[in-house]
C-alpha cells in the first residue's frame, strides 16, 4: 500500500524521538521489484543521530499558578532520556489543571531547546491562559423521549458557576453509563468572552426490549429464556424488568423495578419478587420472597445500600450422598433480615472499563427475631482494579473475600454458602469445586471463601465491542473445619471471549486446572449471557 509508506516514516520517527533521538532523519522509501518479479523490497534509509536527554524544564506565561504548583504533578524528570509522548501527557495535565480551575480555552505550546555539545534538550512550556469562563446556559437535545431531568442530575456541572473540564468529562461518563443513549456531546460554546454556553446533545437509543429463546448453559443445561425489560420507563430513567426461565436445572421469575433516584434525591429505591426452583442433582431446592432497597450517594463515587429482605426456602429430594448440612435443612425454613453494602466504583465506563477501581463490603443478616427461622451473619469484601497497558490493553486484578456463620444453635442456610468454582468465580473449575466435596464428589458449599481474578484484556474488534481475556485464577473454598492455609489455594489459567452483544454481555471460557485432583477435570469449558465478570 503505497499510501502506507509516508506514514510508516512518521511511525519510525515517533519511535525515536520517544528514545531520545532529536536529529532522526528517515528519509523516503526505496521500493525495487525483486529478480522473480513477485515480491517488492522497501528500504527506510535511517540516519539516527544520537540520543538526547531531558536537561532543564521551564514553565512560562503563568500567573494562575506558581511555578512550584505546575511542576508538582510533573512526570517528566530531568536526565532522563528524552521522550515526546511524555510532552503530549504533559500538555494534557496542564489543561486538566488549568481547566478545573475555569480556564477552559488554556493553550500550552511546548519548544524543545536541544544543545548539542551537551545532548540535553530543554523544554519550555508555553502557557497562554485565557480568561476564567463561566457557565451561562446548559442547553440539552435530542432527547425526545427521556425527560430533562435525567439528563441534568448527570451532569456535574451548573449553570452560574466556574467551568469544570473535568467534571464536564466525568459529566459526559455518567450519561454514557446510563446506556439510554447511542451518543452524547457536551460542547463549550463561547458566547461572551468569560461565558460559554453549554449543549449537551444526545442520540437515544432504544431502552426497552423483549426477548424470547433458549439455549443451553454450563450450569443450567438445557433452558427457555423470556424476558421483558424497559431501562427508561416513561422516560424517567426507571427500570422495570419480568424476566422467567425454565430448563432442565432451574426455573427462575423475576419482577423488578428501580427509581435511581427518588424525587431526583440522592436516594434510590428498588423492589424485587422472585420465585426459583433449582435441581442441585442431590438434592431440590425452591426459594421465594421479595426484597426493598434502599441506596444512597454520600458522594460522587460512593454509595451504600440496605435491603429488608424476606425469602421461604424449601429443600427436598434429598439423596442419601448429601452433604450433613442438607440433610439438616429437609423441608421449610426462611430467612428474614437485611443485606447491606457500600461501595466506591471509579470506572471510567462499568460496561468495558479501561481504567478505575470498584471496592465494595457485604454484611447480611438474618435473625428469628424478625419473623424468618434463620440466624446467621455474612461478610464480603470484593475489590477489583483496572489498570491501562499499551496499544488499548488492560490488566484487571480482582479479589475477594468472604465468611459465613450461623449462631443462636442454627445452621448456616444451604443458599447461602459459598460455591468456588465456574465462570463467575474460579474458572476452569465446574460450579462449586474449588471449595468442599465428598470423597465421592458431592458438592459441599463453603463458609468461607477466597478468590483473586488476574486479567490480561486486549480488544479484538473496537467496532463489534468483543475482547479477549488471558486469565489466572487463585482461589478456594473452606468449610468451618478446614484451615485456611494461602499456599494451598488452586489455580487455574485459561482464555476467555466477551462481547457486549445487543442482548446482553456474552461471556465464553475456557479454563486448565493446573492441579486437578481424582475426580476433577483437567479443563472446563462454560459460557454465560448477560452478567459482566
Amino acid at each position: 500500500k503505497r499510501e502506507e509508506l509516508a506514514n510508516d516514516v512518521e511511525r519510525i520517527k515517533e519511535i525515536y524521538l520517544n528514545k531520545g533521538y532529536l536529529n532522526i532523519q528517515v528519509g523516503q522509501p526505496i521500493v525495487e521489484l525483486t529478480e522473480d518479479k513477485k515480491f517488492f523490497t522497501v528500504t527506510f534509509p535511517i540516519v539516527e543521530g544520537e540520543p538526547y536527554t531531558v536537561g532543564d524544564i521551564g514553565f512560562r506565561g503563568n500567573t494562575v499558578f506558581e511555578e512550584a504548583e505546575l511542576r508538582a504533578g510533573s512526570k517528566i524528570a530531568v536526565g532522563e532520556v528524552f521522550q515526546r509522548a511524555k510532552i503530549r501527557d504533559e500538555i494534557t495535565r496542564l489543561t486538566e489543571l488549568y481547566g478545573e480551575k475555569g480556564y477552559a480555552f488554556t493553550d500550552v505550546t511546548p519548544s524543545v531547546n536541544p544543545d548539542p555539545q551537551t545532548k540535553t534538550a530543554a523544554i519550555v512550556l508555553n502557557l497562554k491562559e485565557g480568561d476564567l469562563i463561566r457557565i451561562r446556559e446548559i442547553r440539552i437535545s435530542g432527547n425526545d423521549k427521556t425527560r430533562d431531568n435525567v439528563v441534568r442530575r448527570e451532569l456535574r456541572v451548573n449553570e452560574q458557576e466556574v467551568i469544570d473540564t473535568v467534571s464536564m468529562k466525568r459529566s459526559y461518563q455518567r450519561l454514557t453509563n446510563l446506556n439510554f443513549f447511542e451518543t452524547v456531546e457536551i460542547l463549550p460554546k463561547q458566547v461572551e468572552p468569560d461565558k460559554v454556553d453549554l449543549d449537551v446533545k444526545v442520540k437515544e437509543k432504544a431502552t426497552g426490549s423483549f426477548s424470547i429463546g433458549g439455549g443451553f448453559s454450563t450450569l443450567d443445561k438445557l433452558t427457555a429464556v423470556a424476558d421483558i425489560t424497559e431501562g427508561n420507563f416513561r422516560g424517567n430513567g426507571q427500570t422495570v424488568r419480568l424476566r422467567g426461565q425454565f430448563g432442565q436445572r432451574r426455573n427462575i421469575f423475576v419482577l423488578s423495578f428501580r427509581e435511581p433516584y427518588l424525587q431526583d434525591s440522592l436516594t434510590s429505591l428498588q423492589l424485587d419478587l422472585f420465585n426459583t426452583e433449582t435441581n442441585f442433582e442431590t438434592y431440590r431446592e425452591s426459594k421465594s420472597g421479595g426484597t426493598v432497597t434502599f441506596g444512597r450517594w454520600f458522594s460522587e463515587f460512593t454509595s451504600g445500600t440496605a435491603s429488608l429482605v424476606y425469602e421461604n426456602l424449601k429443600i427436598s429430594d434429598v439423596s442419601a450422598v448429601s452433604s450433613s448440612l442438607v440433610l439438616q435443612q429437609v423441608g421449610t425454613q426462611s430467612t428474614s433480615g437485611f443485606r447491606t453494602s457500600i461501595s466506591r466504583d471509579t470506572r471510567d465506563y462499568y460496561i468495558d472499563p479501561r481504567t478505575g477501581s470498584r471496592t465494595s463490603a457485604n454484611v447480611d443478616l438474618g435473625a428469628r427475631i424478625l419473623g424468618g427461622t434463620n440466624n446467621f451473619y455474612k461478610i464480603q469484601l470484593d475489590g477489583a482494579t483496572y489498570t491501562p497497558l499499551f496499544w488499548d490493553t488492560r490488566h484487571m486484578i480482582r479479589g475477594r473475600l468472604g465468611l459465613i456463620e450461623g449462631y443462636g444453635g442454627r445452621p448456616i442456610p444451604v443458599t447461602e454458602q459459598f460455591y468456588v468454582g465456574g465462570i463467575n468465580t474460579m474458572r476452569g473449575f465446574v460450579f462449586g469445586r474449588a471449595g468442599p466435596v465428598t470423597p465421592e464428589g458431592t458438592l459441599l458449599g463453603a463458609a468461607r471463601q477466597i478468590i483473586i481474578n488476574n486479567d490480561f484484556i486486549f480488544p479484538i474488534s473496537n467496532e463489534a465491542k468483543l475482547n479477549g481475556v488471558l486469565f489466572f485464577d487463585y482461589g478456594q473454598g473452606f468449610d468451618l473445619a478446614n484451615r485456611i492455609n494461602i499456599g494451598d489455594l488452586r489455580k487455574a489459567a485459561g482464555v476467555e471471549a466477551r462481547w457486549i452483544s445487543p442482548f446482553g454481555p456474552l461471556r465464553v471460557a475456557y479454563g486448565f486446572n493446573l492441579d486437578p485432583r481424582p475426580l476433577e477435570r483437567r479443563g472446563v469449558f462454560e459460557f454465560s449471557v448477560g452478567s459482566l465478570f
